[in-house]
């Protein structure tokens, strides 16, 4: 049995959980541009110095924690494999479920509320281009350590392609699980199972 966490830790995660939601919604209902760090305070009831306590910028607290990121593990497994590429690579993904167990409604609105603002698009894609770097790096690892005699160029552009590959994969899965749940549907495509979803598609493509 799992021992819960002290009172000062839930009320930490509480208010991290209302200050994003309040700044999710009214992103939604005003734009981006016209919302302001104490509108969010006000809606969220929590002053200033909480607010940055807990997030830097109004954008993060659009955006949310970080990003899916690399299991480190997997990865280790993944350079020294010789099974499929693509599904492999897929399967090297790591996306917290918990956040979107919890509140799955609020994951298809921050989706939404990125989506009005090419800002906080342009913020997203920041933090994602870290993971799509790394990942190419692993993936090369990978082509380098699986085909040793084969032109180091024609690999690159191997790894990059798999890569851009996943990014649209990832996105698919993301902007479709969010239209979903806010068409009040239970979600078809589970965003912590890539690689499963990757794998089926591709079978069928044969």
């Amino acid at each position: 049995m799992s021992t819960p966490p002290p009172p000062r830790r839930r009320d930490a995660v509480a208010k991290t959980a209302a200050i994003e939601r309040a700044a999710i919604d009214l992103v939604i209902e005003h734009g981006y541009d016209s919302v302001t760090v104490d509108m969010i305070c006000a809606r969220a009831h929590v002053s200033q110095r909480t607010f940055f306590n807990h997030f830097r910028t109004k954008d993060a607290a659009v955006i949310g924690a970080g990003p899916p990121s690399i299991d480190e593990r997997a990865a280790r497994e993944f350079i020294v494999s010789s099974g499929p590429l693509l599904i492999g690579a897929a399967q090297l993904i790591r996306i917290d479920p918990g956040a979107m167990a919890a509140d799955p409604e609020l994951l298809a609105r921050r989706i939404r509320a990125v989506g009005t603002s090419s800002a906080l698009m342009a913020r997203q894609m920041e933090r994602l281009a870290g993971l799509e770097q790394e990942l190419a790096e692993i993936i090369l690892l990978r082509l380098r350590t699986q085909f040793p005699s084969e032109d180091a160029s024609r690999l690159a552009v191997q790894a990059e392609l798999t890569t851009h590959i996943l990014a649209g994969v990832m996105r698919y899965i993301g902007q479709s699980w969010a239209k979903q749940v806010e068409a009040g549907d239970a979600p078809q495509i589970d965003p912590s199972a890539i690689g499963e979803v990757l794998s089926a598609t591709l079978a069928k493509l044969g």
